[in-house]
């Protein structure tokens, strides 16, 4: 499987997700001299960890295996791994992180500039000033103070009677 050709003849490079493929559902134990150089840099330690670690049967022993196969060359690591997961196809959701976005940017940069402070402090302080009908005024207080459109303001849901 070096390079797969498509419907249109076109021959196309492995990627990720069939490089995943071969680890959960094909397993073959000479894949990786089937591959080309840009077979081989399409693979990465790192992503192919973090794939099979959507899976949750699978998370704690990724987890505990992370630490010793990250350095691993990309064919030990391949071997390692078809030889400890079943075989079988997988549905690997991957679960996005949370950003920061549950508040307003442009609050959060109102609030540093106010409290003279950082990124994450003023997040922090947002997070707290939320918690409370004293601190949601402060927030209207703030907005207020440098000039914010009010229908920015009433976009916050600050909840204020």
């Amino acid at each position: 499987m070096a390079k797969k050709k498509t419907d249109t003849g076109v021959v196309k490079t492995p990627t990720l997700f069939d490089h995943i493929k071969q680890i959960t559902n094909v397993q073959n134990p000479d894949y990786w001299s089937t591959l080309d150089d840009a077979g081989k840099r399409s693979w990465s330690n790192y992503m192919i960890h973090r794939f099979l670690s959507m899976q949750p049967d699978w998370v704690d022993l990724i987890a505990e295996l992370q630490p010793y196969t990250q350095a691993l060359e990309p064919e030990v690591l391949y071997k390692v791994y078809i030889g400890l997961i079943p075989k079988g196809r997988y549905y690997l959701k991957y679960v996005k992180g949370k950003g920061d976005s549950r508040y307003e940017s442009w609050l959060i940069d109102l609030i540093k500039v106010d409290y003279q402070c950082s990124i994450k402090e003023a997040t922090d302080y947002v997070e707290i000033l939320y918690a409370t009908l004293e601190g949601r005024e402060h927030i209207k207080y703030v907005c207020d103070k440098y000039g914010t459109d009010p229908k920015m303001i009433t976009k916050l849901k600050l909840r204020i009677k």
